[in-house]
């Protein structure tokens, strides 16, 4: 009996390992958030009621949160110069994170493909310009 995988639906994360700042213990993190929003994504295309989306929202953002808390007490610890303009982009994410969960709780957003991109490019985009830009500091100073 054979399998037929379908299609990946357009839009949806998936780990890359292009997406590596080469720190292991962050790449690590950043490969749960990934899987995390796409099993988001995934429940929103597949109708999972609120009482499955909400939810995943939430861990999405407690393990955002807890992410950027490791990140920002490695910048303290190594003394990462550019960390003040990073803790910025980590709370203007974890605020857009939020009035996301907002919008698609009251309903003003759904579960379309500029929601699905969103939470893609919201993530990555971010991994790929701002993490990088710190990973050759934290990998100099032995971070694992």
């Amino acid at each position: 009996m054979s399998t037929v995988k379908s299609a990946p639906v357009r839009g949806l994360i998936e780990w890359d390992d292009t997406y590596s700042v080469g720190v292991p213990s962050i790449d690590g993190q950043h490969r749960l958030l990934v899987s995390m929003i796409r099993h988001l994504q995934e429940a929103m295309l597949e109708g999972r009621v609120k009482a499955i989306v909400t939810p995943l929202f939430n861990a999405i953002g407690q393990y955002t949160q807890f992410h950027f808390e490791y990140e920002e007490r490695l910048f303290a610890e190594h003394g990462y110069p550019e960390a003040e303009g990073h803790r910025a982009q980590h709370a203007a994410l974890i605020q857009k994170l939020r009035e996301l969960e907002s919008k698609y709780d009251s309903g003003a957003v759904s579960a379309g493909t500029p929601l699905m991109q969103f939470l893609r490019s919201w993530l990555l985009d971010h991994i790929c310009d701002h993490d990088k830009r710190y990973a050759p500091f934290l990998k100099e100073k032995g971070v694992t």
